[in-house]
């Protein structure tokens, strides 16, 4: 198994697979190696030591001195003041580690700068045809933006929902994942009700122009420039008394879709087994059997096609409104009928969804670390330089690391979430980004988009309650399992945190906590990783 976020894949059915994502491009060998190219002279320049570090305080070697962590196992420890730059921990800090979910920070902090904070998105809907008595003699066409939430996150006070394990992630970590209060196709309905103010009452069909860049498979989703409830559907199954079958419910609910159920509920002591399979296009099968008094289970479906997923939901969301769709919903999108990227005048269009401020999208992906929001943001990072490609958003990177004194020839990255192999980079490297994000105007945001240990996001149960650190340290979490199939124990290849706190003394400090390469029988034991950085966070805050 391999698992590249903040959370260990659950071993179902008992299986132990290692599963490394192989490069999905042609070019992607090159993309790294581009991305990668070492400035040796640059890179002494930024891992050079002028004053010695203290001595890693006995608080953190207990820790790293205690089962599972054994003599090949590598620890890579940095912490400076955020002011001052003074050197204060080293423990192998320009040693590169693989960095798990850590990843998305660069992405997140170049998107940041790029965009802004206070950017919002801008999907509009235009009419192609003219209006008598209520009915387009063409297409409404609805243009993706690029919007990561569509609408389907926001709260009344102006923030996107997210909770502490996003939805995302139900099928990594069954049980703990959980939905968001707003309606997922919000959006939708609010620009299904713009054309309906419009006065269309009819049209012939509905098609999504997705062209900003072209979808692209990544692990195991598609990114793409529309995204309507993270393009996935959520099963929630929910049990019922031993012998009878579960409950099946399921968002958003689509015609795109035919979902099936077959689950059943079983005695308490059984175990829980369900499957969610497509034997078909356009159709999902739910099997298996969930115990009696288990909590509901909440799995999720990933789209395949989100372009037409969309039309489907914009032509529901359209007949919602009395929007009468001559096009039956549940075909593909028909982009072969699309004008030029030109073509459009703003005279023709009939609605317009902007998006809450880009800090708040920020916020959620490193928030609950969502995978398909940080690579979408390299797709982002490449549009606003004018280009399409996944390896331009990357490249893009470069030029802003450079900005921020971040030596980019010390810094690896093949993708935005931390899931590729040649995703390599060292403490030092890491912090140096904190930093420079913190001399500049965005630090704000960037810094209230970071789940507090102990308290939220990814981290909420990396500090205990009683901790005295409780509220004081904010960072990004990272993980990253195999399997060794040889000795069949799972392999911890990285586990990290990186971010800032306020010391007891009330000093700023930017710190990183790295750790590779670590073997257990023990699942369990592994996750407890996340609690020893925890505790050598805490060290950390005691001790400065």
């Amino acid at each position: 198994m391999n698992r590249s976020g903040d959370f260990a894949p659950s071993p179902l059915g008992g299986r132990r697979v290692s599963r490394r994502v192989a490069l999905q491009h042609g070019g992607a060998a090159s993309l790294a190696l581009a991305v990668t190219a070492p400035g040796t002279a640059a890179r002494a320049a930024q891992e050079a030591t002028p004053v010695p570090a203290q001595p890693i305080p006995a608080a953190i070697t207990a820790v790293m001195g205690q089962p599972p962590y054994a003599d090949f196992t590598q620890w890579g420890i940095f912490v400076i003041d955020r002011e001052t730059g003074a050197m204060l921990l080293d423990l192998n800090s320009v040693q590169r580690f693989v960095p798990g979910s850590t990843t998305k920070l660069f992405p997140a902090a170049a998107a940041l700068t790029a965009y802004g904070p206070g950017y919002r998105f801008e999907t509009p809907v235009f009419r192609q045809g003219e209006v008598t008595d209520g009915t387009l003699d063409g297409e409404l066409i609805l243009v993706a933006s690029g919007d990561i939430t569509m609408g389907g996150r926001d709260l009344p006070d102006q923030t996107l929902a997210f909770g502490n394990i996003d939805h995302t992630d139900a099928n990594a970590v069954p049980g703990f994942a959980t939905l968001t209060a707003p309606d997922p196709l919000a959006g939708l309905d609010a620009l299904a009700r713009q054309v309906a103010a419009a006065g269309i009452q009819q049209a012939r069909d509905v098609i999504v122009d997705a062209r900003l860049w072209d979808q692209m498979p990544k692990d195991d989703y598609v990114l793409s420039p529309i995204m309507i409830n993270d393009n996935v559907i959520d099963l929630t199954i929910t049990p019922g008394t031993a012998g009878e079958p579960a409950t099946l419910e399921w968002r958003p609910m689509t015609a795109f879709y035919d979902v099936s159920t077959t689950v059943r509920t079983v005695a308490a002591d059984q175990p829980l087994d369900v499957t969610v399979t497509a034997p078909a296009p356009n159709q999902i099968v739910l099997a298996g059997q969930i115990p009696e008094g288990n909590a509901p289970l909440l799995q999720t479906f990933q789209v395949a096609e989100p372009a037409a997923f969309a039309r489907t939901l914009f032509i529901e969301a359209l007949a919602r409104q009395g929007v009468i769709v001559a096009t039956p919903a549940g075909g593909p999108n028909p982009a072969d009928r699309l004008p030029g990227r030109d073509a459009y005048e703003e005279s023709e269009r009939v609605a317009l969804l902007r998006s809450l401020p880009f800090a708040e999208v920020i916020k959620v992906i490193l928030k609950v670390s969502m995978n398909r929001g940080a690579d979408t943001l390299v797709f982002l990072l490449a549009v606003k330089e004018d280009r399409t490609a996944f390896e331009d958003g990357l490249q893009a990177i470069r030029p802003f690391l450079k900005q921020i004194g971040v030596e980019p020839g010390a810094v690896s990255l093949a993708d935005g979430r931390g899931n590729e192999r040649a995703d390599l980079f060292s403490p030092r490297s890491v912090v140096a980004l904190l930093r420079g994000m913190a001399a500049g105007p965005d630090f704000a945001a960037y810094l209230d988009a970071l789940p507090i240990l102990g308290v939220d996001g990814t981290e909420f149960m990396s500090l205990p309650a009683t901790s005295p650190a409780l509220g004081k340290i904010a960072a990004k979490s990272g993980t990253t399992i195999a399997g060794d199939l040889l000795n069949q124990e799972y392999l911890l290849l990285g586990k990290a945190d990186a971010g800032y706190m306020t010391a007891r003394s009330g000093r700023e400090l930017v710190w990183a906590v790295y750790v590779n390469d670590v073997l257990s029988a023990d699942l369990n034991e592994l996750l407890g990783v996340g609690a020893d950085i925890g505790a050598i966070a805490e060290a950390i805050y005691e001790h400065h």
